[in-house]
């Protein structure tokens, strides 16, 4: 898993709880909120430390470790192996009535709140609207769609700050992956480490890549789109992961076709880049780069994937057939 503590200490939502640390304000429970699961478990426990240490510092680095190796009796984690139901939720709430072991205070963390339940989290409810004195309740979801509005009535909501593609890329540069890759990585990831780091250890993502490269060049007319329709509409295929792979390739496109070559991240296939610029006009890779930000917003409301697909093919071909007309 890619270290995320240095972006995490920089953060505005470190920040936001280090505010209610000094003010003596902290919330019951809290909902942390952030596409990047991997993100949110570092973050929540990251939280669950200050709290834990907060009135016990000289022994912060042994409940750090019991922490980390989900062992400290006062400090509970749910769903990190599957999803929180409603008999878990029952634990939860007894757990809960019970005083502390150790510290002077309780703490669960629940990972993938948004994945619960509506009857886990009406039981769940009861124990965030009058909590046991000194129990903290740190909750995440990646999404908060199927959350039940009372739910997130009585919770402080904070969302994480969005990672920037240079810190992903340090992160896994930290990891071992090649600088040039790694940037490649995190701008398809779209700001999600976690996916950036799937990517990185993916064999087959690189084929994947230069199809989308080769798709870019040979898409040239409607006789062209049935072929990557095959390819690209398969069930094994991330459509999202497709529209942002080609959405990272069209802005490349622009820095060439505006001069900016210096500024192109996909620098490994910047040769065929450059041929492909010569087929295409600024104004209509921008085109294409907006309809790769529809495209995304319709696979977040589940349109059909592969209509997505073939909306974006027919558009580069429609694209290309226009911009040869324009060189007649």
């Amino acid at each position: 898993m890619l270290d995320y503590s240095s972006v995490i200490n920089g953060s505005r939502a470190f920040q936001t709880i280090d505010l209610d640390v000094s003010r003596s304000r902290l919330s019951h429970a809290y909902l942390f909120v952030s596409s990047d699961e991997n993100y949110l478990k570092q973050f929540s426990e990251m939280i669950a430390k200050k709290f834990i240490n907060l009135n016990d510092s000289e022994n912060a680095d042994k409940n750090n470790l019991r922490i980390e190796k989900r062992i400290h009796p006062d400090v509970m984690f749910f769903g990190e192996e599957k999803n929180i139901d409603t008999s878990t939720v029952g634990e939860i709430v007894e757990s809960s009535n019970v005083s502390p072991f150790e510290a002077d205070k309780k703490i669960f963390v629940l990972f993938g709140a948004g994945k619960m339940n509506e009857s886990a989290q009406n039981k769940l409810l009861k124990s965030i609207e009058e909590p046991p004195k000194n129990t903290f309740y740190l909750m995440t979801a990646t999404s908060t769609s199927k959350i039940l509005q009372t739910i997130l009535s009585r919770v402080k909501r904070i969302d994480l700050d969005e990672l920037k593609s240079e810190d992903i890329s340090k992160m896994l540069e930290a990891k071992g992956v090649q600088p040039q890759k790694a940037l490649i990585f995190a701008n398809c990831a779209n700001g999600n480490g976690t996916f950036a780091e799937k990517l990185a250890t993916d064999d087959g993502f690189i084929e994947f890549f230069n199809n989308i490269v080769t798709c870019l060049f040979e898409v040239n007319g409607s006789r062209d789109v049935l072929k990557y329709s095959s390819i690209f509409s398969a069930k094994t295929v991330d459509k999202e992961e497709f529209i942002n792979v080609a959405q990272l390739l069209l802005r490349d496109l622009m820095m060439i076709l505006s001069g900016k070559e210096e500024l192109v991240v996909c620098k490994n296939v910047l040769a065929k880049l450059k041929v492909i610029s010569s087929s295409v006009t600024l104004e209509s890779v921008s085109s294409l780069v907006g309809l790769c930000y529809e495209e995304k917003k319709k696979l977040a409301f589940n349109v059909n994937s592969t209509a997505v697909v073939d909306d974006f093919l027919f558009k580069l071909a429609e694209v290309k057939v226009k911009c040869r007309r324009l060189s007649v």
